[in-house]
This record gives C-alpha cells, sequence and structure tokens, in this order.
C-alpha cells in the first residue's frame, strides 16, 4: 500500500518540481517530446504526467469521458485525471491481473468499468466501488451509460442493457444499490463495437455484419441494416438523425435512424475499422490502408481524400487533421484541403518529435485536444499553441441524437410508433435495411 500512496504522489511532485522530478521518476528513460520539438509543429503541451505504476505493472488502455482521462492497468487498477489539467482525481481497483483493457464510460454521477467478467460502477467523484456484477463471460466492446442505463457488448453475441435507478412510489428517483438486468438482444456474432445511445434508443454492430437499433427501455428491436462484413469499432451520428457504419465491407453507411432507410453510402476503396469522426459538418472517415477523406454529410460525397499510409486517427482541431503512422510518429493533415502538411519524416526526424513509446492513444471525439501515453505510465495532452481553451467537435447546445421532434414524423414511418400488421418480421432486408418491428 505504501508503495500505492508514494506513486499516487509522482504526479504532484512532478508538477511541483517540473523537468527534474520527471527525470528522477520511474518512467525516467521515456523521452517526453520537448517544447522545441512541438513547438516546430504548431503544438504545446497541455499537460504532462505519470501514472503511478511499478514493477512489472504496464498499462493497457487510455480512454475518456466527458471530463475524465482514464489509465487502466494489466493489474485491474484505473486512473482518472482531470482532462485539461492532467490533475489526478482518484485511484481505484476494478480487478485482478488481465491483459486486456475495453474503454470506459461515464455519466453524471458513476463511472463504468469492466475487468475480465466483471462489471464494475465506481463514484464518479472519489471511485468509491458502488457495484459490482459479474457477466459470467468477458465482453468485447467497452461500456456505454447515461443516467438511466449502462449498456456492454458481450463475445457471445449479446447487448447487455443495465438499469441504474429505480423509482419508489412518490419518493425521488435513487440509484440502486445493485444494477438490474434491463433485457439481453442476441446477435449472429461478437459485439465489438462500442454501443452509441440516443436519445431513446441504443445502436450497436455484431461481427455478424448488421447494425441494430433498439429501444433503451425495453428489449424492442426496432430495425437492422446489414452489411457484406463485420461493423468497425466505433459508430457515430451526425446532427439528430443520421447514423454513421463503418463496415468491413469497404463502405461508410449513413441512416436515417428514425425511419432505417439509407440516407448514401460512401465506398472507401477498402474495409474501414476505425469509426468515423464527425466535427461540426465534416465527416471523416479512414479505411485500413490509410485513405483519409472527408465527407458531406448530405450527399456523402469526398470533398477530398488523401493517403496516410495505414494511419490511425488522433484528433482534430478548427484547421488540422492528426494522425498516427504505423511508427507511431505524427502525420498532420489540412483540414480544409487534405494537403498533408507534415508526413512523418518531417515530425519525426526534421521537427525531432519523437512519440515511438507513446503506443496508447485513442481517436478524440469530443474536442481538439490530443491525448498519448506509454506502457510505462507517462501521459501526455497535447494542444494547438495558444489553444487554451478546448473547441468541441459538436455544440453542446445541439438536440441529442435520436431526437424525435414534438410533432413527430410526418409522411413517414415512424419506428416510435407499432409496426403495422401486414409487417413480417422475418422478411429479408430491401436496399440491405429492413424495416422496423
Amino acid at each position: 500500500m505504501s508503495r500505492r500512496l508514494a506513486l499516487l504522489w509522482a504526479p504532484l511532485l512532478l508538477c511541483w518540481a517540473g523537468p527534474t522530478a520527471f527525470a528522477q521518476s520511474q518512467a525516467s528513460s521515456v523521452a517526453v517530446p520537448s517544447r522545441a520539438a512541438l513547438a516546430r509543429l504548431g503544438l504545446e503541451r497541455q499537460w504532462v504526467t505519470v501514472a503511478p505504476v511499478g514493477g512489472s505493472e504496464r498499462v493497457l488502455r487510455i480512454s475518456r469521458g466527458q471530463d475524465y482521462l482514464f489509465v487502466q492497468t494489466n493489474q485491474g487498477f484505473i486512473h482518472a485525471y482531470d482532462v485539461e489539467t492532467g490533475r489526478p482525481v482518484w485511484s481505484a481497483q476494478v480487478g485482478e491481473h488481465s491483459s486486456n483493457a475495453m474503454p470506459i464510460s461515464q455519466n453524471s454521477y458513476a463511472v463504468f468499468a469492466s475487468s475480465a467478467n466483471v462489471l464494475t460502477a465506481l463514484d464518479r467523484h472519489t471511485g468509491r466501488t458502488i457495484w459490482r456484477h459479474g457477466l459470467g463471460s468477458s465482453p468485447t466492446s467497452g461500456t456505454t451509460a447515461d443516467d438511466d442505463h449502462v449498456v456492454v457488448g458481450m463475445g457471445t453475441g449479446m447487448l447487455r442493457c443495465f438499469d441504474l435507478r429505480e423509482e419508489e412510489g412518490d419518493r425521488p428517483v435513487k440509484i440502486r444499490s445493485t444494477p438490474k438486468l434491463s433485457w439481453n438482444l442476441a446477435t449472429g456474432g461478437a459485439v465489438r463495437t462500442r454501443p452509441l445511445f440516443g436519445d431513446r434508443i441504443v445502436c450497436f454492430g455484431s461481427d455478424d455484419g448488421r447494425t441494430y437499433v433498439s429501444l433503451k427501455n425495453e428489449p424492442t428491436n426496432l430495425y437492422r441494416v446489414s452489411t457484406g462484413g463485420p461493423i468497425g469499432a466505433e459508430l457515430a451520428s451526425h446532427g439528430t438523425r443520421s447514423l454513421l457504419i463503418p463496415s468491413a465491407d469497404f463502405n461508410l453507411y449513413s441512416v436515417d435512424v428514425l425511419t432505417a432507410k439509407i440516407q448514401w453510402v460512401f465506398p472507401s476503396g477498402a474495409p474501414i475499422s476505425q469509426g468515423p469522426i464527425v466535427a461540426q459538418d465534416s465527416i471523416f472517415v479512414i479505411n485500413d490502408r490509410g485513405d483519409l477523406s472527408v465527407l458531406d454529410p448530405t450527399s456523402g460525397e469526398a470533398k477530398w481524400t488523401t493517403a496516410t499510409d495505414h494511419g490511425k486517427f488522433l484528433g482534430v482541431s478548427p484547421t488540422k487533421v492528426y494522425l498516427l503512422s504505423p511508427d507511431n510518429d505524427l502525420v498532420v493533415v489540412a483540414r480544409d484541403s487534405g494537403k498533408v502538411l507534415l508526413d512523418p519524416a518531417a515530425t519525426f526526424r526534421r521537427a525531432g518529435l519523437d512519440l515511438r513509446e507513446f503506443t496508447l492513444s485513442f481517436p478524440e471525439r469530443f474536442d481538439d485536444r490530443l491525448f498519448l501515453a506509454t506502457q510505462s505510465g507517462v501521459i501526455l495532452g497535447l494542444r494547438e499553441v495558444g489553444a487554451t481553451t478546448p473547441q468541441p467537435l459538436q455544440p453542446p447546445s445541439d438536440k441529442p441524437f435520436g431526437y424525435v421532434p414534438p410533432e413527430g414524423i410526418t409522411e413517414i414511418h415512424n419506428p416510435f410508433e407499432a409496426a403495422p400488421a401486414d409487417t413480417d418480421p422475418d422478411a429479408e432486408p430491401d436496399d440491405m435495411t429492413q424495416r422496423p418491428f
């Protein structure tokens, strides 16, 4: 326990003593990018800190909630940091030794994480365990949560939904001390796609090549969209109605989530494993070959396409797109034209930015911040020079995805109403989309 307490002080000592303390830390062998190298690329450190790992312990994954950055280790520990300042908020242990970690989610009062076959809810402010629940088998997707539900995908092909709050007559709604299984929905393959919540719906993909749209409050499958291959790691949405589905069949699909109609299909030329990033009125999609395209959300037509040689998303700013090469070198692309401003040779050799030990990252979908980490626990937050205020990729005031206006949907069938009596739920989908049922 004393080692843990000592390590928890490491980030604070780092912030207090600066580079000297960092050089003497357990992660001193990691070369943190210099301010000069970052400045050559128009970047600066938002913050840098060290997670409390030691001995054989290693960081497996970093992921983000709305205001926390989460660090997960192979010893079952989770460390939460303020996403803007890097300040350590709390640490908790949710499991034993594990070689895998799934992305974490949070709502207004709790954080939800899985370790092996156990789902754990932690108090958002303190990290105290609220409950632990056995899932029976290990999940294959990250969790997704709102204040009423948490869902997780399973390798058995099930999506499991738990109720988080309960009502007792006229008493105020309270948080459950143990989760209540609300429903299971089955698919024909492992659910590896992180579920996406809408206003009253949940969308999730499966290795069976289908994306399912279901109600959150009950086990009602509204419809499914069939593609020619497994669905990518993340779904995305644009506006209140466009559901974006990446597929291994080389295509990105845009579906009107309220009518089940395919709006457009973008052929990318290779499988799409990474989920698209939506920033304002632009949709950024990259295929497994590294071809990066920005799409018009109305037509699905590419405004430009640029080859990045197997690049993976890191983030998007108002003027640039940031990616990582297979060697973990930074690639910078102009957002308006698709021109490669800085290729791996320019960032690594000429600018001197060495990120090769920072092998852990994720596509940033909230704002223009960039986050990376090493397995030894060094965590780095970057921003563009002078960008002291984060720029959200979507306006916070927007209506939620899946929002149904008070007047309802006119002239087209509303999937939130009962299906017509002559609808055959077992009928084969037309144009790759099955009608709501």
